[in-house]
């Protein structure tokens, strides 16, 4: 099925708006609103349950059981349409309606009261990137210190905002680039994205969609020119090789290596080995509302409901982290205990409650604190309302 559009393209000249209601729903961030809420939050529209329900399966393609950003605005886009009387499908996703209204319009800055004349972009006709950018976009990829030839999203954000140019600019350079929309990039889309940022500051307009001459990559050079026939046959026949023995199998690769179904690579060199971890109990690692949110986050991931997250399943919420992938492939061992490739509930805790402490600077430890596994007694366990919401097959608009 295919991915729900970018936000910013969703959001179209409303995105400030669209940005706000994001906020009042996810005033912390977690990037997981979960049914319930979502629910009540849509029922602000004043849509009939049965139009928001069809809005909740456009917006929840997959059956998450949550909506993320992309999801939201979505659900915000076509809950303008149905406003504006048209019809609630995703092939008019793109079209421009007034701003939805769910509740009060959000309050976003006005306009400058005083008219500016916007520059006229003028559109490029040959996005092709000469050699000698080539070298200087690729020089500076290499001075961001890539890891295993990708670079995260939140180091190009900064390169990107030292540009200075308009921040809905920015998304849609950054949605043109990141061409496999994994949140990081590597040297050929760092190189779009490069050029798109230079070309808008030579007043050229960002294309909607990629140009075919950054879309295709540099084809590799052969690695030797092959050899030309002899001009007269050999005076003797040639020697026979020696025949090669085939290759020793190598032994099968351990479970973790096939962490997050390939997205984070477990070949880089190990970090040094952190201090020692003093014993702490369990309730001075997790907090109990932290329990309860990450459970939420647990529950949304299950989709299977066999009690285990795997790497497909918990994909976003590592990647959204922004933590480098040998930081989040050795939280995975940490907490993979039996090396099983997928994480109970109470791993799937302690995993997070490593991502945690890492954004705080604080790196993983040498090996898993028991209490990290502990049960605490004083976590409230997720409501059994909002389980019932998340496990349901269609939600109820309460």
């Amino acid at each position: 099925m295919a991915a729900l559009p970018s936000p910013t393209q969703v959001a179209g000249t409303h995105s400030s708006i669209y940005e706000a209601y994001y906020h009042q729903v996810d005033p912390n961030g977690t990037g997981a609103i979960q049914a319930l809420d979502a629910a009540r939050f849509l029922k602000k529209s004043r849509l009939s349950d049965v139009v928001l329900s069809k809005i909740w399966d456009l917006s929840d393609p997959t059956g998450k059981g949550y909506l993320d950003k992309a999801g939201l605005f979505v659900a915000l886009k076509l809950v303008a349409l149905a406003q504006a009387g048209k019809d609630i499908n995703m092939s008019n996703i793109h079209s421009e309606t007034p701003p939805p209204k769910v509740g009060e319009l959000p309050k976003v800055p006005p306009p400058s009261a005083t008219p500016v004349t916007a520059p006229v972009l003028a559109p490029l006709s040959d996005w092709s990137v000469k050699p000698a950018e080539r070298d200087k976009y690729s020089q500076l990829f290499d001075s961001l210190q890539p890891s295993n030839g990708l670079i995260p999203g939140n180091k190009v954000k900064g390169v990107l905002m030292e540009s200075k140019l308009p921040l809905d600019t920015l998304g849609k350079i950054w949605d043109l680039a990141d061409q496999d929309k994994d949140g990081m990039l590597d040297r050929h889309e760092f190189i779009v994205a490069m050029h798109l940022v230079y070309k808008a500051l030579e007043k050229h307009a960002v294309p909607t969609t990629l140009p075919p001459e950054l879309r295709a990559r540099p084809a590799r050079p052969p690695s030797r020119p092959p050899s030309r026939p002899p001009s007269r046959p050999p005076s003797r026949p040639p020697s026979p090789q020696p025949r090669v023995p085939p290759p020793r199998p190598q032994p099968p690769p351990q479970s973790n290596a096939s962490l997050l179904e390939g997205l984070l690579d477990l070949s880089s060199p190990p970090a040094p080995t952190p201090p020692a971890v003093p014993s702490l109990p369990a309730s001075s690692w997790i907090s109990p509302a932290e329990r309860v949110k990450y459970d939420a986050q647990f529950t949304a991931a299950d989709t299977d409901r066999d009690g285990f997250v795997s790497g497909a399943e918990i994909r976003d919420v590592f990647l959204d982290s922004g933590l480098p992938q040998n930081t989040l492939a050795q939280i995975w061992a940490l907490c993979d205990t039996e090396s099983s490739g997928k994480l109970s509930r109470q791993q799937f805790a302690a995993a997070m409650c490593l991502v945690q402490r890492a954004l705080r600077g604080l790196a993983p430890p040498a090996a898993l604190p028991p209490e990290l596994l502990a049960p605490d007694s004083r976590a409230s366990p997720v409501p059994q309302v909002a389980t019932r919401v998340l496990l349901a097959p269609s939600y109820r608009w309460l």
